[in-house]
């Protein structure tokens, strides 16, 4: 796995396939490996470049007062800059999607597309970020997340169907989580803290201009349908998918019902020359 130094840092990235650039941006305690069921088409049509976030899979922890969301899109920029991609798509999933859209907003000669995968741009609610945050508060007394603790994030993140059918998928989850340095915990927890308090977006997203997607799972707890109603609503001229049987993680969940949709959007951009004959969807 690639990398290159950003504000001092080491950020590791995928770079897979040839084509129209893809910038394919993963969410909160997760990496690159979320992106897997499409990397296998898109790879094959597009070039991807797949960061893994700070504190995240490969890349080097980062933490302090110095974390923000507008630092998080910047050093996303930065990382195209480095690869001297100057025009490009972003697939943002779930807090990936938040410095995404702030791309989409801040270089709209750069961003031609923009898809938001199981993304709230509003603030969090009082009550869950009082739960998210006493959740964060433990996780960095005790330096480790507990079994209940980890119970608690797999209900956040996939869909009960999906913990029956796909249990290899729920334990490598946990098991990652469970073997966290006490470095990245120090990272996620100072991350953490910048997501779950961050403002709301909502009065800012009308002003992305290229052609937006949103996509939300029909049972995802954490990103509810009228929400995702509201950010279409709120976006001039954007899509709006509903994945059924889909929790937070539908991209691993639903690649079936999700990879066509992808593919259909991103064909229409016009950067992009796609022969829609050619393609496989797995």
């Amino acid at each position: 796995m690639p990398s290159c130094m950003i504000n001092g840092h080491e950020m590791h990235y995928l770079d897979q396939g040839e084509g129209f650039p893809l910038l394919l941006v993963h969410g909160f305690l997760w990496d690159s490996r979320v992106w897997r069921p499409q990397l296998q088409f898109l790879s094959e049509h597009f070039r991807c470049i797949v960061p893994d976030l700070w504190s995240h899979g490969q890349s080097q922890t980062v933490r302090g007062d110095g974390l923000s969301l507008e630092r998080l899109a910047e050093d996303h920029h930065q990382l195209m800059q480095h690869l001297k991609i100057d025009r490009y798509g972003i697939l943002g999933m779930s807090t990936g999607g938040l410095w995404g859209a702030l791309l989409a907003m801040k270089y709209p000669d750069e961003v031609a597309s923009l898809i938001l995968i199981s993304c709230s741009l509003s603030n969090e609610t009082a009550s869950k970020r009082a739960e998210y945050l006493q959740l964060i508060n433990a996780v960095e007394t005790q330096r480790e997340l507990t079994s209940e603790q980890l119970d608690a994030l797999v209900q956040i993140y996939f869909s009960e169907q999906a913990q029956m059918l796909y249990p290899a998928l729920v334990e490598t989850f946990r098991f990652d989580l469970m073997f966290l340095s006490p470095g990245q915990i120090s990272g996620l927890v100072s991350l953490g803290r910048v997501l779950f308090q961050r403002p709301s977006m909502l009065d800012e997203i009308a002003a992305v201009r290229c052609p937006a997607m949103i996509i939300s799972g029909d049972q995802d707890v954490s990103c509810s349908l009228s929400l995702t109603q509201t950010m279409h609503d709120l976006m001039p001229g954007s899509q709006l998918a509903v994945i059924e049987n889909a929790g937070h993680m539908l991209t691993l969940e639903q690649a079936v019902q999700v990879n066509p949709l992808l593919v259909n959007f991103l064909a229409s951009i016009d950067e992009v020359n796609l022969d829609m004959s050619k393609l496989v969807f797995i």
